[in-house]
């Protein structure tokens, strides 16, 4: 009952003494006049409290049956008491004002006509009124509180509404001041990674580059404008590093929880809700997306909660489990509101941000008062593996400086060793035990074909990726036929390159595009791929059969990466080397083949 009456407003504390004051008023007058009536003590008084209290009670558990209730019980009794005491005819016009405030919508349709000619008509036969006094003292009275009740519901609703427009007028204008600050800070995270993985790379290449070219030259006059040249490049990179830095939103060096309470607090202050934050396990370190996302989220999630719900307590909760991050936002709302928002804009775009990174978005209406929603993102969505270990191998200082910048920007891969020569790799390999070695292939001794072979008799679960400066056929050739699992140039992108490791550590074999086509070229003249058949004629493999059947169906190269979690560049490298196997230049001739040859069906 206290959790009910906590929640009245003052117009519900108003009623409630106007119907206590006529309470009041019936017991004096009962005390007045007791010796005359001819009822017991406890019943005379008794019966009172109990006209009073039954309909309050319906009122606060089955407000629906209250108008009713209190026309039915109150009104009898007046109609009772008026037999006893015929002074007592104007008691029920407190009633009648109380069952007017409470006719809301069409309810007076019924309970006007009830309360200002029935009740009244009655009370006037039993009291001996005539029919003029009756219509004229007790219908036009009655009528009149009735009247007064009703017009006062009118301006309580009004001041409802007004107080609702002025609190969703502060929600909006809070969630407008989150949407602003919110979307500049992913602008200036997308734009500093963009600086990172364009400009940062580029600068990482062109040092590449003119560090392997000086190792080369025998002009010390060139050689000291190279010098010039390197230096130049190095003071700007460093230029955009600082840059970067500087760019980052630095709202974003903070915490996911110590920006949750801050932003909680905010809400708090702007729309006067009650707003409860807890969180559970130990924080872990997160992307700056996957904070933005959990944090446009509880935006999201509270707004609706107060605009579309009208809740006025929310609870906010993050677990921090070992698999997951899961956001919980409970609130006292209510349910129809709740069903008529699941659909809206901002949770499809909460929905939508969720299940990029893997995650998903659920809403729970346990009951007319309470609505949960829960957004999970598992705590590997960001690279969908584990953290990889790598090894870095290059007999240019300045080149494994640059591989070192581009990779530990990436959170899932760690550097476990740097070495600058092959003897280096296949000691620092057996001792460190990587995922993957990234291995330059011209190295004086022993070069990177050399020690990928020394390094795979040993521990062939290892992934060698051979990196070359200029393009050599016959040279990616030959490392894929001794165990290579990638082939790549230095000059690939940053992003590309971090993809690409992750691809391969999955178990993907991949050559650079822009010589791939002519490896394979040279694989299908070698027929390397006799020995690599898998039950059928051509040596096709399980996922090359895969994409040729989505490639019968129509789709396009994007479609089916997205469909087998790939990178586009993936799966045209899986194409070409199908189109060599089968001997055919493009799709429409490669799937005609394989239906003629039952490896897949029309």
């Amino acid at each position: 009952m206290y959790d009910i009456i906590k929640k009245w407003y003052w117009y519900d504390w108003m009623v409630f003494a106007v119907r206590s004051i006529w309470l009041l008023s019936v017991l004096i007058g009962l005390w007045e006049f007791h010796n005359i009536l001819s009822f017991p003590f406890w019943i005379l008084f008794g019966l009172p409290f109990i006209v009073f209290s039954i309909p309050f009670l319906i009122q606060q558990f089955f407000r629906k049956y209250f108008i009713l209730t209190e026309i039915i019980i109150s009104g009898s009794y007046c109609i009772f008491l008026t037999f006893l005491l015929h002074d007592a005819l104007w008691q029920f016009i407190p009633i009648a004002f109380v069952i007017g405030f409470y006719s809301i919508l069409r309810v007076y349709i019924w309970s006007g006509p009830l309360t200002i000619v029935v009740i009244p008509f009655i009370i006037g036969m039993v009291t001996d009124q005539s029919l003029t006094d009756t219509f004229l003292r007790l219908i036009s009275n009655y009528g009149v509180a009735f009247g007064l009740g009703y017009a006062f519901q009118l301006l309580v609703t009004n001041h409802k509404q007004s107080l609702i427009i002025h609190k969703q007028n502060s929600v909006l204008e809070q969630y407008v001041y989150e949407v602003e600050q919110l979307t500049l800070q992913e602008e200036r995270n997308r734009l500093s990674r963009e600086l990172h993985d364009t400009v940062g790379h580029t600068f990482t290449t062109m040092i590449m580059g003119m560090e392997t070219i000086h190792s080369s030259l025998a002009d010390e006059k060139v050689g000291h404008k190279l010098n010039v040249l390197l230096n130049t490049a190095r003071d700007g990179l460093q230029d955009m590093r600082k840059l970067v830095h500087q760019l980052e939103p630095s709202a974003m060096n903070l915490s996911l929880v110590q920006y949750v309470k801050q932003l909680i607090d905010k809400f708090m202050e702007s729309t006067d809700t009650s707003v409860k934050f807890r969180y559970f396990g130990d924080e872990y370190n997160l992307s700056k997306e996957v904070k933005l996302t959990i944090i446009r989220c509880i935006q999201e999630t509270l707004t609706n909660a107060v605009r579309h719900g009208q809740a006025s307590e929310i609870k906010v909760s993050l677990y921090f489990d070992s698999l997951e991050l899961r956001l919980q936002v409970e609130d006292n709302g209510v349910l129809e509101q709740a069903k008529k928002i699941e659909l809206g804009f901002g949770l499809r775009a909460m929905k939508e941000r969720l299940q990029a990174l893997q995650g998903n978005l659920s809403i729970h209406t346990d009951n007319m008062e309470e609505t949960v929603i829960i957004c999970t993102i598992p705590r590997n969505s960001e690279a969908n593996t584990e953290t990889l270990k790598v090894i870095l191998v290059d007999d240019q200082p300045g080149i494994l400086d640059g591989l070192k910048t581009t990779l530990e920007s990436h959170n899932q891969l760690q550097i476990v060793g740097i070495a600058e020569s092959g003897e280096d790799a296949l000691s620092l390999s057996s001792l460190n035990q990587p995922d993957i070695v990234l291995m330059d292939v011209n190295m004086p001794n022993m070069n990177g074909i050399e020690a990928m072979e020394a390094i795979k008799e040993k521990n062939p679960m290892i992934k060698i990726v051979i990196l070359s400066s200029f393009e050599n056929i016959d040279q990616a050739v030959e490392a894929l036929q001794k165990g290579a699992n990638g082939y790549l140039l230095k000059s690939i992108q940053a992003k590309e390159l971090i993809d690409t490791l992750r691809f391969i550590h999955r178990g993907d074999t991949i050559i650079y595009h822009e010589i791939a086509n002519q490896v394979f070229e040279k694989l299908k003249e070698q027929n390397i791929s006799a020995g690599k058949h898998d039950k059928n004629d051509y040596g096709l493999t399980s996922r090359e059969i895969e994409i040729i059947h989505y490639l019968a169906k129509g789709m396009r190269y994007k479609t089916i990466a997205a469909r087998l979690f790939l990178s586009e560049g993936t799966v045209r490298n899986y194409a070409s080397e199908m189109y060599a196997k089968l001997g055919v230049n493009n799709r429409d001739q490669a799937v005609e083949k394989c239906i003629e040859n039952g490896l897949i069906s029309h």
